[in-house]
């Protein structure tokens, strides 16, 4: 079960994802698919067989004194009401549970993830003061729980207390009444007493399996979920070709400010266009857009001539290859790094995609050069070797458009010339966006989109917009 929500998550778009802890992601999974497997072996083995049991003591119980096992049932409706109100009161416990559950684990996985933030800030006890707090909650909820779950054993203990006086003062009356002897309601006490253990066991079952109830809906609402907010397209990859346009594109965040405002441009097939901004201009959001991360709120953006939601996203994922600065790297070698780009390429292309990215060089000075474990998220590697085998994943992928992120940012002016040579010379086919900050990048594109308050501020030559636009030129030279 778990599996299928890993999948069922992975499949969801990115809007899914933002503002979330991954480790909170991994919370509910191991929380939500353990407890469906406890669900399901609470109903069958647990909860099933005593009920049966109980349900065979009481015909014994009918069958030995009708009138009796009648005035029994005349305190299932307290019952059922007290166990009713316990499982009410558990499955509002248990959804707090969950969130915090997740609470606890981002809390923990953030300070591990921050500890040099951490360490150089001497933040150890504002976050211990935060993880302790974290933990006080959710034990809270455990301990609230465990108290629910203990109060049916007393209630079941005062009911089968009251029945056996009530039939102690039966038995009597049956007695001087009518002679009977006490031997002739041994049978019915008996059965009474085998099935009171039986009833226990059912009524706390459950009340704790309410608690499970509660986060196997939760894994419900995952697994039912749409798998993407989006339609998909029915346009192949081998049908589009590598011009992009943008027409009157708008776009906003929740519905909030617009990002994007009336944006329109066109590059052409083989064009490097450099895209420039201060903080905030929208340079992330035209990103997203082409990604399909999201969908515009106003206007339309072609690919290859087609509408990009037209296209299948399968194929427009292989079309489009996004290396940003902050560079995500798998736990693994450089070299299975390199062909997460192109899971078919051979170890001849993987030494060729970082020759271009240039990153022959680095390898040199490693000591198992490609084949050099990276640790988790490349905490092996120095900023700039990251960056650099981000770039030979996104090269020997062989897309139609490049996006780059601040993609150099850590590279020294000798290796990011080496890169957009290669660029220009063998992805010369391809479209490729350049976002930067660096002037000496700008030397090798084809002309700059200035984009300013989500807007386009200029679009020309990097010589001609200094020329021309003031705001451009105060961005770059003061």
């Amino acid at each position: 079960m778990q599996k299928r929500i890993f999948a069922r998550m992975l499949h969801r778009d990115v809007a899914y994802f933002v503002g979330g802890h991954a480790s909170d992601l991994m919370a509910k999974i191991r929380l939500y698919g353990g407890a469906a497997g406890t669900a399901f072996v609470t109903m069958t083995n647990r909860l099933l067989t005593e009920t049966l049991t109980m349900i065979a003591l009481f015909g014994v119980m009918l069958y030995q004194d009708a009138w009796m096992t009648l005035f029994c049932m005349l305190i299932l409706p307290l019952i059922l009401g007290f166990v009713s109100f316990l499982s009410s009161k558990i499955r509002a416990v248990a959804s707090e549970e969950a969130n915090l559950t997740g609470e606890y684990f981002s809390i923990g996985s953030e300070v591990f993830a921050g500890i040099k933030t951490v360490k150089s800030y001497g933040l150890e006890q504002k976050s211990i003061g935060r993880f302790n707090a974290s933990v006080d909650r959710l034990e809270n909820r455990i301990f609230s729980i465990a108290r629910i779950s203990a109060a049916t054993k007393p209630i079941m203990e005062f009911v089968g207390g009251l029945v056996i006086g009530a039939f102690v003062v039966y038995a009597a009356w049956q007695t001087i009444t009518y002679g009977k002897t006490p031997g002739e309601f041994t049978a019915f006490i008996t059965a009474f007493l085998m099935a009171y253990k039986p009833a226990e066991k059912v009524s706390n079952y459950w009340v704790e399996l309410q608690r499970s109830l509660v986060q196997t809906g939760n894994m419900y609402e995952i697994l039912d979920a749409p798998a993407a907010l989006f339609t998909d397209g029915t346009i192949s990859k081998s049908d589009t070709g590598t011009g992009l346009s943008l027409e009157n594109v708008g776009f906003s965040y929740g519905g909030g400010k617009p990002a994007l405002s009336n944006l329109s441009f066109d590059i052409a097939a083989g064009e490097i266009l450099g895209v420039v901004g201060r903080s905030g201009a929208g340079k992330s959001t035209l990103i997203d857009l082409l990604m399909r991360f999201y969908d515009p709120t106003e206007g339309r953006i072609a690919f290859g001539g087609h509408n990009l939601q037209d296209i299948k996203r399968a194929d427009l994922k292989d079309a489009i290859a996004l290396i940003s600065q902050d560079v995500f790297l798998f736990d693994g070698t450089i070299r299975e790094n390199i062909r997460d780009g192109h899971p078919g390429a051979s170890d001849a292309e993987i030494s060729q995609a970082a020759e271009r990215a240039a990153l022959d060089v680095a390898l040199r000075d490693l000591p198992n050069g490609l084949d050099t474990i990276v640790g988790a998220n490349g905490a092996n590697l120095s900023g700039g070797q990251k960056q650099r085998v981000g770039i030979a994943r996104a090269i020997i992928k062989d897309a139609k458009l490049y996006v780059f992120d601040e993609a150099t940012s850590a590279l020294d002016v000798e290796n990011e010339r080496r890169i957009m040579a290669n660029l220009v010379k063998y992805a010369k086919d391809a479209t490729v966006l350049f976002i930067t900050h660096r002037p000496a990048t700008l030397e090798y594109v084809d002309r700059v989109l200035f984009l300013d308050d989500g807007r386009v501020a200029g679009l020309g030559t990097y010589d001609a917009l200094l020329k021309d636009n003031s705001a451009f030129k105060t961005l770059f030279l003061g």
